[in-house]
């Protein structure tokens, strides 16, 4: 990897972890603190949420501060166009909606099997959640994830690696929430490690979006935005067991694995020229 690029990616990835890990997120995991619990809807202290939604915002905050460092104005606003640039396509807009709803249909299949009933009507119910969604990952994270690492790591490195780079990266970024009284992550009993290998397989998916719209930012917004909502009806509808929790990385795994094979056949030599 070219040594300035490699300079600036790891710059991100540092900050980014260590304000999650000692500033925001950190401290609230330590004394095991309640901010915002979304399966009992119970409240914590003020301070406590508000480190805890600010923390949410980092990688976005970063990343756009070390565009605007290393690629001033100019660059801020290339990153904004990228992530502004609607005009994917009927047909991808089409190919994101069915690769998120086979993860929640996916993930359904697995509880069922198991013994439950989904109600497929929350679809419709939690329908007017999807708004405010769009603020919770897709722009909170993406103009960090997908504005400033990936076109780095793209550079130098083949599209599945920069996925896995990216992919474990983010998966730990997460690692306090597993700690946090409130987090889906907490309430939910999720092992990390089934976290880990669920986000870094879908990295893969987004690095394959990311490159085949033209390195297009509102794609990975997009996925995120329609992958969260269909998660959280999933979530938020089973009831959980063990062994649910620990079959939940399958879909995820395996669609990431289609998507290496992707990549790994048509896009091996791939790498971003700006």
């Amino acid at each position: 990897m070219q040594r300035e690029d490699f300079k600036q990616v790891s710059l991100f990835f540092i900050i980014t972890l260590f304000l999650s890990y000692f500033v925001f997120w950190g401290p609230i995991a330590i004394f095991k603190v309640q901010t915002v619990n979304l399966v009992d809807d119970k409240m914590g202290p003020l301070w406590a949420i508000i480190l805890f939604v600010t923390g949410g915002f980092v990688p976005s905050i970063i990343g756009i501060t070390l565009t605007a460092f290393y690629e001033g104005k100019s660059g801020v606003l290339k990153l904004l166009k990228k992530s502004t640039r609607i005009n994917l396509g009927i047909k991808w807009y089409a190919f994101i909606i069915i690769i998120s709803l086979y993860f929640g249909l996916a993930l359904i299949v697995i509880y069922n099997l198991l013994g439950g009933r989904f109600d497929f009507s929350q679809f419709w119910v939690q329908l007017p959640t999807i708004i405010p969604l769009i603020f919770l990952g897709p722009l909170s994270e993406e103009y960090g994830w997908r504005g400033f690492a990936i076109k780095r790591l793209l550079r130098n490195v083949s599209p599945n690696t920069t996925s896995l780079v990216i992919g474990l990266v983010w998966s730990l970024w997460h690692l306090p929430l597993f700690f946090i009284p409130g987090s889906s992550q907490f309430e939910f009993n999720l092992p990390f490690l089934v976290f880990l290998i669920s986000v870094t397989s879908i990295s893969f998916v987004f690095t394959y979006f990311y490159i085949r719209t033209g390195q297009s930012i509102f794609s990975a917004i997009f996925l995120h935005w329609i992958y969260t909502y269909v998660i959280q009806v999933v979530n938020s509808t089973v009831i959980r067991t063990s062994t649910y929790n620990w079959l939940e990385f399958i879909p995820a795994l395996l669609m990431g694995i289609i998507f290496i094979i992707l990549m790994w056949n048509g896009l091996a030599k791939y790498s971003v020229k700006e």
